[in-house]
């Protein structure tokens, strides 16, 4: 019995199960939740954890009335842009131009141009930004 409990401990000693570390501690996941009536396709920027430089990734498909857990983050700024599936006529966007590839998927670092390469097409993206370490939520709405 003694040897199972040795096992069960080494175990959660090696993968740090029910443990939580300063890094994962000090992280914001970005949780896109979709109201709409309609698959969306999401496209993020974010630094991911451990780096200083802006990641663009897409696309995350999050299906109607549905949440995903799409990326992690030790930054507070994360940048987000969304359209419905099939149908870029209808989006989520903001104000902070930055590069998608169609059809995708992608994923690129940013180079903080407003010039998008060949390929690459440009798209307004929303600026958030979370107050907390933990989970940072998007919700799509109709």
């Amino acid at each position: 019995m003694k040897w199972k409990l040795f096992l069960v401990a080494a175990f959660v000693a090696m993968f740090g199960f029910g443990m939580t570390s300063e890094a994962s501690a000090q992280s914001i996941t970005v949780r896109v939740c979709n109201n709409s009536y309609y698959p969306a396709n999401v496209a993020l920027s974010y630094q991911p954890l451990g780096y200083n430089t802006f990641y663009n990734e897409g696309w995350f498909t999050v299906q109607s009335g549905a949440c995903r857990d799409l990326v992690q983050t030790g930054n507070a700024y994360i940048y987000g842009y969304a359209e419905v599936v099939n149908d870029g006529s209808r989006y989520w966007a903001g104000n902070f131009p930055l590069c998608v590839i169609y059809p995708g998927p992608f994923a690129f670092w940013s180079d903080n141009s407003r010039y998008c390469a060949s390929g690459q097409s440009l798209r307004n993206f929303v600026t958030m930004h979370a107050t907390d370490w933990g989970v940072f939520t998007w919700t799509l709405d109709p």
